[in-house]
């Protein structure tokens, strides 16, 4: 398994930086450096020892399974470990938990926040990861291809979200991703559009933005088609957004900087006259969340981040036109030792349906 392997990075990690003991509340974290799903708990790590506390609920289940040394704790109390100095995730831990920490600890500890301290071990994935999210992308394009059976005139979108999400768990998966996005006509210019009572009409353009979470690890994808023929802009809009996704994908691979590829998208659309309306990132790191480090733009803080093997992210660049329409073509990639491997592998090509491809 490879969770002493992530456990001994992270305290690699924590010996490089000059940090002598390190919390980690947050669930997902939690479950990356452990396996073990808990609603509550507490890691408590230093160079060269691990400690999880839990209560009472997981107490038998953590003493067989967990990979590091599990103490009964029904308040997550560190105080017994007498350490001088600790950090604590300071994006994940309230002000709250801050204060019921400090208090437990009675002065006798200094706190040190560090902002997400899990989230750059996270970012390369390992060979286990690899296989969950190419399963979760393969079953994410499989429902795309599901959910375009099911266009037909005067179907409305959350019929099509709902239906998906059904074939998805009837395949295995947990849940969808996030909100399924099935947006038809001008919806679709509405970026973080969530399926509505909206019903398809000839001419439109449909956009599915869509991911499902199986065996713990998300895919997220999105691709455009038209029901009847699309007006001239719209095939123009849909070209565009497709020549930025490659133009910013050719970049992709070891050594490549975050912002380069968002550059190298921005620059295009602004080129082709539709600069203002890319208004969001490139994309974003993915795996047991949907939005992960690094997040893909040409801005502080990570317009230097470099690309390295095992990265997963998604490329993302889209245009929207109010009151007309949208499109954004979406792939989830994993960065190799010499260049990606797309695991979204779906066609781009500009798509009118045909009669042929929908159900009676």
């Amino acid at each position: 398994m490879p969770y002493k392997n992530r456990l001994s990075k992270l305290q690699s990690q924590l010996k490089t930086d000059s940090i002598p003991a390190l919390i980690i509340d947050n669930p997902t974290d939690l479950f990356y450096l452990t396996g073990i799903e808990l609603s509550l708990g507490r890691l408590v790590l230093t160079a060269d020892d691990a400690e999880l506390l839990i209560d009472g609920r997981y107490f038998e289940a953590c003493s067989k399974t967990s990979p590091v040394r599990t103490k009964l704790s029904n308040n997550q109390d560190i105080s017994h470990l007498s350490l001088q100095r600790v950090a604590f995730d300071s994006k994940f831990t309230t002000y709250h938990a801050y204060k019921a920490i400090s208090k437990k600890l009675n002065g006798t500890t200094t706190l040190i926040p560090l902002e997400a301290p899990v989230q750059k071990i996270r970012a390369i994935k390992d060979a286990s990861e690899d296989k969950a999210l190419s399963k979760a992308a393969n079953l994410g394009s499989r429902g795309y291809q599901y959910a375009i059976s099911l266009l037909k005139e005067g179907v409305s979108e959350i019929e099509i979200a709902t239906e998906l999400e059904i074939f998805w768990k009837r395949e295995g998966a947990s849940k969808p991703a996030f909100d399924i996005n099935i947006s038809f006509g001008a919806n679709s210019s509405m970026p973080h559009h969530r399926a509505g009572k909206t019903r398809l009409k000839r001419g439109d353009p449909v956009l599915m933005d869509i991911g499902v979470t199986l065996n713990y690890y998300n895919s997220d994808m999105t691709r455009v088609l038209f029901f009847k023929e699309p007006s001239n802009e719209m095939k123009k809009v849909y070209l565009t957004v497709k020549d930025a996704q490659e133009a910013a994908l050719s970049l992709c691979k070891p050594g490549a900087v975050v912002g380069d590829l968002d550059r190298a998208a921005r620059d295009l659309i602004t080129e082709c006259g539709y600069g203002k309306n890319f208004t969001h990132s490139l994309g974003h790191g993915i795996g047991l969340d949907v939005h992960e480090y690094p997040i893909l733009r040409s801005s502080t803080p990570f317009k230097d981040v470099i690309l390295q093997p095992g990265m997963a992210i998604t490329i993302e660049p889209g245009i929207y036109l109010s009151g007309i329409g949208g499109v954004r073509i979406e792939d989830t990639i994993l960065i190799t030792e010499s260049g990606y491997r797309n695991l979204t592998n779906l066609p781009k090509e500009l798509h009118i349906l045909e009669p042929s491809e929908m159900r009676e």
